[in-house]
């Protein structure tokens, strides 16, 4: 009965550190707010995570974590983009850690270069695969850091921060663009899509 209450305690502090640390970043979140929001004492915060340092570190592995565990339907690059935007749309967790990892890309656990090797290793199959390469204009450092700038964009769209057509876009309107984006950048020919990736 004890383990199973620490362990909803825990649940509870991990949800509530991910909601503030994605809202208000790490100098924005204060312990005590965190435990408003969980419904706990600042002691049973501290019992569980002795500092926010701690609990950011917990909240970085909870994202990565999550993205780790995520399988995206298509096997290209794209299906990757697609799952990280989905995940940042849905998991505040995953929020968290990428927006911890903008704010404190030295600290361990960078959310954003631990999908990177992924990235480049689904990268090189495409290439392999496909007679001319993918987007041959373009090369694997190219379309790494559009993918980045894609995925990072998203959580921008996301929040608001630079609407479309001058109205706030819906998640699944900002990932069916991403996708667009992607396969037009990905093209075997400049001004043709390609349809895989997606």
């Amino acid at each position: 009965m004890r383990q199973e209450r620490a362990r909803q305690t825990r649940r509870a502090l991990l949800d509530a550190a991910a909601t503030e640390f994605d809202l208000y970043g790490y100098e924005g979140t204060t312990l005590a707010r965190i435990s408003r929001t969980a419904g706990v004492t600042l002691g049973a915060l501290t019992f569980h995570f002795p500092s926010k340092a701690a609990l950011a570190d917990a909240v970085r592995s909870e994202g990565a974590a999550l993205t780790g565990g995520g399988r995206p339907l298509d096997p290209g690059a794209g299906g990757l983009i697609d799952l990280l935007a989905r995940l940042l749309d849905e998991e505040p967790s995953v929020r968290a850690a990428a927006r911890l990892s903008w704010e404190q890309p030295e600290s361990a656990g960078n959310w954003h270069t631990a999908w990177g090797p992924e990235l480049r290793e689904r990268l090189a199959r495409e290439r392999a695969a496909v007679p001319g390469g993918v987007a041959p204009v373009l090369d694997e450092v190219d379309l790494e850091t559009l993918a980045h700038c894609l995925v990072a964009g998203s959580v921008v769209l996301r929040r608001g921060v630079v609407p479309l057509g001058g109205e706030p876009a819906a998640p699944e309107e900002v990932r069916r663009r991403l996708r667009r984006l992607w396969q037009h950048a990905a093209a075997r020919e400049p001004n043709r899509p390609s349809t895989p990736n997606i």
